[in-house]
Parts: structure tokens; sequence; C-alpha cells
């Protein structure tokens, strides 16, 4: 949450329509190590917070009683009952448990009103750790009056002397047209927290990466073991108060925990919901990028089959910009590799006369989860499946293939809509495979 002014170690942890698709266990070689359903409060695993001490500019007392059980859920309950000179009474858990790297889910169902600020987060032992000398990672933090925007963040720095940095980054989910509310019923927020990268996730949809080299180093050579937490903080810097447009009481719901932890068994990792259809429809197994105004979107506009399709646009920013979505899956060098997409543009919202173009591509990487751009992409193919003088209102299948170079352990498939002038224009893909075929080559491509 971003834990500012510091108070001592033992107040301090204390500032701490549609629907989601059915869960799935997380690709590669994780193993489920702990899960908690909350069918009782474990008081073995979790602590209570029981303080005043507050972070933040927040308004509320957290209270142990403020934390229950009821229906198979933890249920926090903020309410605008004054306590112990503050105006607010809300809770907060904090796991007993020290993690180190691992993947944490957490399924939530958030609170919603103005000022409230619900977060799941990963915090150091600011015992001794001072803030944010080890680390802070922000697996979902939320505004009580912004249901459709969520957000992620890594805090870092040194103390003494006291120094902080932060990167983080907003995501929104168009399904069908509408933004996803994250105020509507149980989503999943999730973390892959390894040593040189963290990867956000909500509702299986990988949305943003924070690498080291852009903390400069300090994933994998300053980040301490963390405790996990889950609270609900009302008003402070990151929104407004509650004023009287707020309801009382307010619930965060959350319906379990998981954490994993990497095996020694590298499970390779194979296509998934290359129609969207999961959950009825979701970018489930995708990363989107791109995405500054729902233009990497669900749609139902148009569909070659079932009741969804993916729906790419520009951003409509300054400058030439790339938007679209990746998928990846385990490969050995030598292995062909086949990518088949269903794309269609309407003339409804054509391309026709921009300089809008969309590439379909086959990337390969000598590390799982490898950033472009860097040395770790070793080679790449690519064919534009749209342009001005593409043809409208018709699914066309578009075939790429290619051969695993030596050292690779990844292939990457990417749909890229490239708008260099603020241009109109959209394309539709369904019914996308992708697939390694035949027998290994002998020396790869």
């Amino acid at each position: 949450m971003g834990l500012g002014a510091r108070a001592p170690w033992f107040a301090l942890l204390t500032q701490v329509a549609f629907l989601a698709p059915a869960h799935a266990d997380p690709p590669g070689k994780w193993s489920l190590v702990f899960q908690e359903d909350f069918n009782v409060l474990d008081k073995s695993e979790w602590r209570l917070a029981n303080t005043n001490a507050t972070t933040n500019d927040s308004l509320q007392d957290y209270l142990p009683q403020q934390v229950t059980v009821a229906g198979g859920n933890l249920v926090i309950t903020s309410e605008a009952v004054p306590s112990r000179g503050l105006p607010y009474r809300s809770g907060q858990i904090i796991s007993k448990r020290l993690w180190e790297h691992g993947r944490f889910e957490v399924r939530a169902d958030l609170p919603t009103s103005m000022g409230m600020w619900p977060a799941i987060w990963l915090l150091a032992d600011v015992g001794p750790h001072p803030w944010p000398s080890g680390g802070e990672i922000d697996i979902m933090e939320n505004r009580g009056d912004q249901p459709t925007v969520s957000s992620s963040a890594f805090h870092y720095g040194t103390n003494p002397p006291f120094r902080h940095a932060f990167v983080t980054q907003e995501h929104q989910s168009v399904l069908f047209g509408r933004l996803a509310d994250y105020h509507e019923g149980m989503h999943t927020y999730a973390v892959e927290w390894e040593e040189s990268q963290l990867r956000f996730y909500i509702d299986d949809v990988h949305h943003y990466t924070v690498y080291d080299d852009e903390v400069g180093g300090f994933l994998s050579e300053r980040v301490a073991p963390m405790n996990l937490i889950i609270n609900t903080a009302i008003g402070g810097w990151f929104l407004d108060n509650p004023d009287d447009s707020t309801v009382w009481p307010q619930e965060l719901m959350v319906d379990s925990v998981k954490v994993y932890e990497r095996s020694g068994d590298p499970t390779p990792v194979t296509q998934r919901n290359t129609d969207f259809e999961e959950g009825g429809g979701s970018l489930a197994g995708w990363s989107p990028f791109g995405t500054k105004n729902g233009n990497v979107s669900v749609s139902n506009e148009v569909v070659r089959g079932g009741r969804a399709a993916a729906k790419l646009f520009g951003q409509f920013v300054g400058g030439e910009n790339y938007s679209g979505l990746t998928q990846s899956i385990s490969v050995e060098p030598g292995q062909a590799v086949s990518a088949v997409a269903n794309a269609m543009v309407l003339s409804a919202d054509s391309l026709t006369g921009t300089a809008n173009s969309v590439l379909m591509k086959i990337e390969f990487y000598g590390v799982r989860n490898g950033r472009y751009g860097t040395p770790e992409i070793l080679s790449e193919r690519q064919v534009a499946i749209a342009d001005g003088g593409v043809r409208q209102d018709a699914w066309l299948d578009h075939k790429l293939e290619a051969i695993a170079p030596g050292g690779a352990v990844e292939a990457r498939l990417s749909f890229v809509f490239i708008q260099p002038n603020k241009e109109a224009g959209s394309i539709f893909l369904d019914d996308i495979d992708f697939a390694t075929l035949g027998e290994t080559q002998p020396n790869g491509e």
C-alpha cells in the first residue's frame, strides 16, 4: 500500500454483473504449498491487527472484531463508528508465515463506496527491514468509488537513509463493450514473484510485469521475505475520504488464499483459452499490452463460433503506438511451432485509408517469461494479417510456422495492432491455435 511515514513495527504492520472466469491452476511448474479457505479463522496462521496507529493519512482504527468468518468467507467489515480517536473502524489480517518468491492468489469481493481502500499486499518485516528497504508488493489496490480500476505496484528503496521509489500500473478490462466491475462478485488477484520479475494477474489475465532492471536490481539483490496482508483502509492519500455518498457498513470478503512455489519439474505450458470462451468470455491465459482505453478486449460484436472474440484497436495517444495480446507455450530447440488465427475487419470500423496494420508473430525466448527487446529473445517471424487493403466483413484465416532455435525454451504468439497516426479501425480475432508440431528438427532454425 505504500506505508509512507513509519510507526514502530508492533504498530506498523497495520496499515496494513460479469462472472469472473473459473480459476484454473497456474500453468508451468507451480506446486500448491498453502491454501486457506476460511471455513474457520485459523489464528495459528493469521494475526488480526489491533491498532489505531495509522499510515498514509488513513482514518480507520483496525480492530480484531472487524474480522470474522461467515459462509466460507473471511469478512472484513468497515463501519462509520468512532474508535480510539479515529472516525472509522475496519480490519486487517496478516499472515504469520513469511514468504520469499512464489505465486500468491487471493479470491475476493471488494467493498464499494467513496473512501474504501481495499488492498492485498506483501510486506517485508519492517523491524529488521525498515520500510521500504525490504520491499513491498501491492498485488491489488482499489478505490471504492472506482469499481472498474485496479492497480498493482512495487515499492522499494533504502532506510537509512530514507529513499523511496515505486513502479505501478492500473488495469481495466472490457468485456462485451462494458468495463469489468471489480466490485461485482469474486475476482482472483495474483502475483508471481520470482527473483528477476513480478507478474501481476486479475482473473488469470496477466496485465503487468515489473522487471529487475527497472528497479535497479532490487528484486534479485535486496528484497526480503514478506508477510501477506489483506485489509480495507479508509481514506488517505490514495483516494478521497468518505463523504455523504458513502454507504455503511462495507465488507471485503475473501473466499480463499493460495500460495504456490516453483517445483523441480518444469511442466510444459500449452495453449489456453484460444477461443476466448473461458468463463463465458474472457482474456484468461493471455497477456494484453498497450491497454490505455479498453482497446484490447473481449467482444461479442462478431464471433466465428461461441459467444466471444478478441477485439483490438489503437490507443489514440501521441505518436506510433502498439497494442495487442500475447500467449506463450513451452518448446525445445528444433521443434516446429504453428500458429493459426481467424481475423475479421468490419467495414463499419474499417482500416481502409489508414496507416494502421496488424501483425501476427511467433517469438522464441531463451528463458521463460522473457522480455521482448532484450537478449532474451532469440528469433522471431511475423506476417501481416491486416492493413488498409484487407478484405472486410469476412473471417480470414492466417497461418505462421517457425522452428525453435538453439537454446529456446518458450515460443510466444503475439498479435500487434500498430497505430501510427491516431486513426480509427479495429480487428477481431477468434479460434486461434498455437502448438508444437511433429518431430524435433536436428539443428533448429
